[in-house]
């Protein structure tokens, strides 16, 4: 197999020249450690098998940025056979200063020059034989979009592996370092495959991931190393070489036709980047990413969830069926699987517009634009300025979710930024908090509805910012922060099979990666809410309803001709349980299927779908017995859920911190609400809903209401708490696999849950004391929350040296 690795600078379309090598034959996984993509490509060419690996994006072969340091771990450990450099055309000058390092390294090397088209609107005429002469190696003119160069590169690389084409060493020389290099050179045991010049390059530089992996035999190679950068700037000398040859071979291979016109880029830049026009179109765009992604996707569930509820049905049909009000532990278990599934499979119509709108936003050039335009207020709390999409669709305005957001961080290039936006995420309003804050605003603050909801949505960005701000000054502080390297590419027309292998490819890990994870952690939850169980009491309580339930439905019964037909309880639990069956394949039907679903339910069950569908009085006196009957059960089986819940590992946790949850006002049924929204957020209004609804019919606002021990200060402490609440399941995953760390997978859970907690006693404790009601405590607990942003925000970051330095380097690329 010939190992291939794929290199070049970020923007250069090396992606999209993956794509076109690779196709489908794809997949992409993490390098280890490290949360940046390794995507690994299969190809069968000329009776080979080649492994192309894309390697990340990178400027040069310094060690500012992790994308770098992956690269050069790259080719030191994984020995590559041939590099296929790809150089932006339209940027050529700029380009070959990492095709020399590339060079220098002394593999076999194949330059794909892309983009050709827009170096040609430009102006732009490129000599490739003269090119290719100085340079010592094949040039090959690409374009991955539209699949020019392909078998030109393939046939390359097969010339090369049969030593067909001869490949000239590659020298720069370094002024009067060159002395020292060759000395450092001949001192190496190089046992890594790679040019002893380059290592002794890099080795001069002091490159850490060279050093680990060499073996000097002159010790006194380090003294004379110290002595000379105390004389002279060593990087500088190295960097002014490269860029004087880069100019030079620019010179001889290009003509510039159009020197001075203004190109597209530069037209539409005008607008994009006006210090005042710029934040309204970015406002547009995240509007519309917002609209588009999480308004319009779960709009779309709306047509995919009754397949998916079919599927659910068609599982839950090859459990053991329930037993009136008994049901099997193996179907609880499986329902509550089959559900937790379902609900990150729902997700999907939403990550499928979203991870196609981000990464046409990547493909146009539009993404490093939102860095360049917010950088300036983010960095001020230690985020960055591709922070703004993940908080917007973790919820910046109410109805995000958390797990696109986190998942979105990937592109964040600053280590420190990146995982500080991560866990910043969960602080947004996704939407599954929303019918909490629905149900205690419709319970407490009907009339200040639009005040409490104007602070929920607005809140928690003050809060991300502080949180950020405290992260990075703390447990963050030793995370590199690279230097703000960031340039600004031409504008392109994006791929669609690119677009289209991206979002399929992102789609799919998130499947893969989190639903496996999922489900284990929804096992553990099963067990803490389900067991020890209710007691035998409760049970004897229990067993008397059903029994009267069951008794009611024989005297009605015996009134019809099928007295005798359901004179056991095995026919009724049979009749029952088809009802309830019919009942969940009708809803999960469209009007145009409801005639065929009776048809083959009728075909199936000739006998006992009569009493589905009644036809005679005597049906229907049936058919009204088993839905008063199943409406029975169903209130039984509240009730063993709810006195379950109670008496569960979680329900017995909820009661032991109650004497710390009392100070915020949270009595032991709150503190369950809460611990099983970790599961999901939607789980707080259900648990709330099996502890308090009668069963009368009434809605949770109005048993809420009726139930004195609760008021609207109460009602304000459990908002405040669920503004900061910790990320759910899927988040919690999410935030694992993006950080790589179970430590600040912990910290993300334990730091808002304390947080949170915190000031909600305060809050709570104050406003008994000082006799606020509910709307005051909010709004005085909003004031904080913006005063302390803005006085975080004005502190300034001590200055790191070298490479923690903020650094901010805008390229445009001309």
């Amino acid at each position: 197999m010939i190992k291939v690795a794929l290199a070049g600078q970020p923007n250069c379309g090396k992606s999209t020249l993956f794509t076109m090598l690779s196709g489908i034959n794809q997949h992409v996984a993490n390098y280890p450690g490290v949360t940046i993509d390794k995507k690994i490509g299969h190809i069968k060419y000329d009776e080979n098998k080649i492994e192309l690996t894309d390697l990340p994006g990178t400027y040069s072969f310094s060690s500012f940025s992790l994308e770098e340091k992956v690269t050069k771990r790259y080719l030191i450990e994984e020995n590559p056979d041939i590099i296929i450099n790809v150089i932006d055309a339209s940027c050529l000058k700029r380009s070959l200063y990492l095709t020399f390092q590339l060079l220098e390294i002394g593999k076999p090397v194949i330059i794909a020059l892309n983009m050709m088209d827009i170096a040609k609107r430009r102006g732009l005429e490129i000599d490739i034989d003269t090119l290719s002469n100085e340079l010592g190696v094949p040039v090959i003119a690409t374009n991955g979009v539209r699949g020019i160069g392909k078998q030109a590169l393939l046939s390359a690389l097969s010339q090369i592996d049969k030593r067909e084409t001869k490949i000239s060493p590659f020298r720069i020389t370094y002024a009067e370092l060159d002395p020292l290099i060759e000395r450092i050179s001949k001192n190496i045991n190089n046992s890594i495959h790679l040019s002893s010049r380059w290592l002794a390059i890099k080795y001069l530089e002091k490159e850490e991931a060279v050093i680990n992996s060499i073996d000097i035999n002159n010790q006194e190679i380090d003294t004379e190393i110290d002595a000379l950068k105390g004389k002279i700037d060593v990087d500088s000398i190295l960097a002014s070489e490269r860029y004087k040859l880069a100019n030079h071979l620019y010179s001889l291979s290009t003509k510039e036709k159009n020197k001075k016109e203004k190109t597209f880029t530069d037209f539409i830049d005008k607008i994009v980047l006006n210090r005042w026009c710029s934040f309204i179109i970015l406002l547009l765009v995240i509007y519309g990413t917002y609209e588009l992604a999480i308004v319009k996707g779960y709009e779309l569930t709306n047509y995919t969830w009754p397949y998916l509820a079919k599927l659910k049905n068609l599982l839950i049909s090859l459990l053991p069926e329930p037993q009136f009000v008994d049901i099997p532990l193996l179907t609880e278990l499986g329902i509550w699987l089959i559900n937790s599934a379902l609900a990150l499979l729902n997700y999907i119509p939403i990550f499928i517009i979203l991870f196609a709108i981000i990464a046409i936003m990547e493909d146009v050039g539009y993404m490093p634009r939102i860095a360049f335009i917010l950088d300036r207020i983010f960095r001020r709390y230690g985020l960055h300025g591709q922070s703004t999409l993940p908080l917007v669709l973790g919820g910046a305005f109410v109805g995000g979710c958390a797990v696109p957001g986190i998942m979105a961080t990937k592109g964040i290039a600053d280590e420190r930024a990146r995982i500080a936006t991560a866990l910043t995420v969960p602080y947004m309003n996704c939407l599954a908090k929303v019918p909490f804050y629905t149900l205690l605003l419709g319970s407490f603050f009907v009339q200040e509805m639009t005040l409490m909801m104007f602070f929920i949505s607005t809140v928690t960005l003050f809060i991300a910012l502080s949180v950020a701000k405290i992260l990075t000054s703390t447990f963050l502080k030793t995370k590199e922060c690279a230097p703000f390297i960031m340039a600004l590419p031409s504008y392109h027309i994006p791929s669609i099979k690119n677009v289209s292998l991206r979002v399929a490819q992102r789609v799919w890990l998130y499947i893969y990666k989190v639903g496996t994870i999922v489900m284990a952690v929804a096992i553990v939850l099963f067990v803490l809410l389900q067991f020890p169980g209710i007691s035998s009491e409760k049970q004897i309580e229990i067993d008397n309803k059903a029994q009267i339930a069951l008794d009611s439905f024989y005297q009605k019964v015996g009134s019809t001709p099928y007295q005798k037909t359901f004179d056991s309880e095995e026919s009724v639990i049979e009749l029952l349980n088809l009802y309830n069956k019919y009942r969940a394949d009708k809803m999960a039907s469209s009007s145009s299927e409801a005639k065929q679903l009776d048809a083959d339910y009728a075909l199936q069950y000739p006998f006992l779908f009569n009493f589905i569908k009644p036809k005679t009085n005597d049906d229907r006196a049936i058919n009204r017995a088993i839905r008063k009957l199943s409406q029975q059960s169903q209130l039984i089986q509240n009730e063993i859920k709810s006195e379950r819940i109670e008496n569960s590992f979680l329900g017995m946790f909820g009661r032991f911190i109650e004497p710390a949850t009392q100070f915020a006002g949270f009595d032991w049924r709150i503190n369950v609400a809460f611990l099983s929204s970790f599961a999901a957020r939607e789980s707080a209004v259900a648990t709330i809903g099996a502890i308090y609804t009668s069963g009368q019919g009434e809605r949770i606002e109005q048993s809420l209401e009726k139930d004195s021990v609760y008021t609207p200060l109460h009602a304000s402490a459990m908002l405040i708490f669920m503004i900061f609440t910790p990320p759910c399941i899927a988040s919690m995953v999410v935030v694992k696999l993006n950080v790589h760390s179970y430590g600040l997978m912990l910290l993300a859970i334990f730091m808002p849950f304390i947080i949170g907690m915190t000031i909600a006693s305060i809050f709570y404790t104050l406003s008994l004391n000082l006799h606020w009601d509910g709307v005051e405590m909010m709004g005085y607990f909003y004031a904080f929350v913006v005063t302390t942003t803005i006085i975080l925000g004005s502190i300034k970051r001590k200055k790191k040296p070298h490479i923690e330095k903020n650094l901010k380097i805008y390229v445009r690329q001309q």
